[in-house]
């Protein structure tokens, strides 16, 4: 029997699991499924990257381009989380959290979408820096650690833009000339400093998930 490829499993997991949260998260966390389908189109886009892994290749520069503008989608969801505190976990005189299974349902499904998506979302990263240095930098491979460094510069920039002036990628796609005018006037110290937080968390990721790769599980 032919092994279905890491690829399509993680394409059959998060569009199933997208399916499911549709069906399963209610209000307020209806907003779930959306989120990890914006989340699964960088990793798609990922996949189709190496299709055109051509440096001549405009479709591949475009599909660059569109990662990019989608992959801040992927780690996003982790801030998720926080929504967590409107299942008021704790009772109101202990303080101990409740056993209600309502509430541990929406935990393991807000836990698992925010861990795929962020998992998933930092081996796109991995595979198309890595693919990115093989056509630019052959020679210096070194630049691929440039690579992750700047995208997920760029992505934690991109998660305080989702989370605090809650604009999606798509309004650089609909409006950008407004888009643009709202990045200008962000910047601040504590913007910086969320934006330096998140880009070390995603490094520490992204190193893990090498370790991981590299461990030898058959010791």
């Amino acid at each position: 029997m032919k092994r279905i490829s890491t690829n399509w499993q993680i394409r059959l997991f998060l569009l199933g699991w997208i399916i499911l949260l549709k069906l399963v998260m209610k209000l307020p966390y209806n907003f779930m499924a959306f989120n990890v389908f914006l989340a699964y189109v960088p990793i798609e886009l990922g996949f189709q990257l190496r299709h055109f892994a051509d440096r001549r290749s405009l479709a591949f520069w475009v599909l660059l381009i569109l990662w990019v503008v989608f992959y801040p989608n992927a780690p996003y969801v982790m801030t998720d989380l926080f929504h967590l505190a409107w299942l008021h976990p704790h009772t109101s005189i202990s303080g101990i959290l409740r056993s209600d299974p309502h509430t541990w349902l929406m935990f393991s499904l807000m836990v698992i979408s925010a861990f795929a998506c962020a998992l998933f979302g930092a081996i796109s990263l991995l595979q198309t820096s890595r693919l990115l240095t093989m056509m630019t930098t052959p020679r210096h491979l070194q630049w691929r650690l440039v690579w992750i460094s700047c995208c997920s510069f760029i992505s934690s920039v991109g998660i305080y833009i989702g989370r605090f002036l809650r604009l999606h990628s798509l309004y650089i796609l609909m409006t950008p000339g407004w888009f643009i005018k709202q990045l200008l006037r962000m910047w601040n110290a504590e913007m910086i400093q969320f934006v330096i937080i998140l880009t070390i968390t995603q490094l520490i990721l992204v190193y893990l998930i090498h370790v991981i790769a590299g461990y030898p599980v058959d010791d």
